[in-house]
């Protein structure tokens, strides 16, 4: 009867935390992700009129698949499907803490929602959210002995995100050590089932290969730096508490392998492997594509989310050692402490990326620009852009060639190739790096006239060090410069 108690107190905590996260949802416009936000809910929701776009292979197939139905109410019913994916994470990575009997299972919940790059990432129709939950999954069905079941999930990994790739070495060895090798095989099932749907969109079985859209080389665009750019941003990523909690958590996991199951392959082992042992490798993974400037890193935070629920699981270890020091001492005060805890991981959790709560301010300009373009009836025109926030305010069907395209024909020569009378608007971020085009390139453009410049209030420096401000042109139109 306790038990079930504790179950129904824990349910209707998620169930009004949820309400919240959806009252939050409709009362925020979210901007974290920028440009890649607005671009993954707009390949979901015109998806369904152009089928193509649920297997494109930037937008993730079955992120954009499973997500699409959501967006069809507009970005807000994409945001609540990570909602639903977050909190689902956050109960299966419970499960797990369950079977593994670890004490106080339940705080795990805590520790996943309120991890704080993963909090803002589950009010955003980013990818994260979801490749967290395909693989807690997976570990949970493996922890539940169904092997075969958590290859499959598995599988589907690289298809929400491609460095999901860099997993599968760990599960292919559990499944060895386990000696469920026919799990290994189907490990392929994911990759299988989606080149067959998506074949006739491409006329190429191996198009998840073939059109790989990171195999260039874009150091130039997004640079590289620190090996240890992850690790130095720990407080945005899982918090210093959390983090020295998973520290503690794993050395305890390590010592107990040791020490009491003498190097066997234990679930203490498993868990070593599959759990903080995801966390790492895909941590060092992302540090080293960083380091070396490759697979076109941007040395984004919000990709760990990726994987912090499993730094958040080894972190209850942690937890529950400290506590257990403190309750060996005063009770009361381990009471205290473990309530301090809590509420500490809640709120650092929460506030840490408050800001991605609002246009950022670079939206904010983008907002003007469209406001300007419909209060001037210019959007009768083609537009030609490179934010895909343009699209978006102007609520303009982005995959319509004849009413707008993403960049130019000729980088070095706008004018070529596009109608007369049509629209440029370039902006500072995506213009000279994603677009290639440099703003002196549309200057000296004589065909191009300068229609209106919108300009921060307080300067502000952007990938490439520009200064972010946006140029809206025109060809062939003499127009008065406002």
């Amino acid at each position: 009867m306790k038990v079930q108690n504790n179950k129904f107190t824990i349910y209707a905590f998620l169930a009004l935390s949820f309400f919240a996260g959806i009252i939050l949802i409709l009362t925020t416009q979210n901007s974290f992700g920028g440009g890649d936000s607005i671009q993954h809910y707009s390949m979901a929701h015109w998806g369904w009129k152009y089928p193509k776009l649920l297997f494109d292979h930037w937008g993730k197939p079955i992120f954009t698949i499973l997500i699409s139905p959501f967006a069809q109410i507009g970005i807000n019913g994409a945001r609540i499907y990570n909602l639903l994916l977050g909190f689902g994470t956050a109960i299966v990575i419970w499960q797990i803490a369950q079977i593994l009997k670890f004490k106080n299972s339940t705080i795990s919940i805590f520790f996943v929602l309120f991890t704080p790059i993963y909090f803002i990432l589950i009010f955003t129709p980013l990818t994260e959210v979801s490749f967290s939950f395909f693989l807690a999954l997976s570990i949970l069905v493996f922890f539940k002995k169904k092997y075969y079941l958590s290859a499959i999930i598995l599988s589907f990994l690289p298809l929400i995100r491609t460095e999901g790739i860099v997993l599968l070495p760990l599960f292919i060895l559990a499944y060895f050590f386990r000696k469920k090798i026919l799990a290994i095989p189907l490990l392929l099932s994911g990759f299988l089932i989606i080149s067959l749907a998506g074949y006739s969109y491409y006329d190429d079985f191996w198009w998840l290969i073939t059109k790989m859209p990171y195999s260039g080389d874009a150091i130039d665009i997004y640079g590289s730096g620190s090996l240890f750019r992850f690790i130095n941003d720990t407080r945005g990523i899982l918090g210093y508490l959390l983090g020295v909690l998973f520290i503690i958590g794993l050395i305890f996991s390590l010592i107990q392998w040791v020490q009491k199951d003498k190097f066997k392959f234990s679930n203490t082992f498993y868990f070593l492997l599959l759990v903080p042992g995801s966390y790492i490798v895909f941590l060092s993974a992302h540090s080293f594509a960083w380091w070396l400037g490759v697979g076109n890193s941007l040395g984004l935070i919000r990709v760990i989310g990726s994987v912090t629920p499993l730094a958040a699981l080894t972190a209850l270890l942690g937890f529950n050692l400290i506590i257990d020091l403190l309750n060996r001492k005063n009770k009361f005060i381990g009471k205290i402490i473990t309530y301090g805890i809590i509420i500490w991981i809640i709120a650092f959790g929460i506030g840490t990326h408050r800001g991605g709560f609002k246009l950022s301010d670079n939206q904010v300009l983008i907002q003007q620009t469209t406001t300007f373009l419909k209060n001037n009836n210019l959007i009768k025109h083609k537009l030609y852009y490179f934010d895909p926030f343009v699209v978006y305010e102007l609520s303009i069907d982005p995959y319509d060639v004849t009413k707008c395209s993403w960049g130019i024909p000729n980088v070095e020569k706008a004018s070529l190739g596009i109608p007369d009378s049509s629209i440029i608007i370039w902006d500072a971020h995506f213009g000279p790096n994603e677009g290639r085009v440099a703003l002196a390139s549309l200057q000296k453009q004589k065909s191009l006239s300068t229609v209106k410049i919108f300009k921060p209030k307080k300067p502000t420096i952007v990938l490439g060090g520009y200064n972010y401000e946006v140029h809206v042109f025109m060809k062939d139109k003499s127009l008065t410069k406002n």
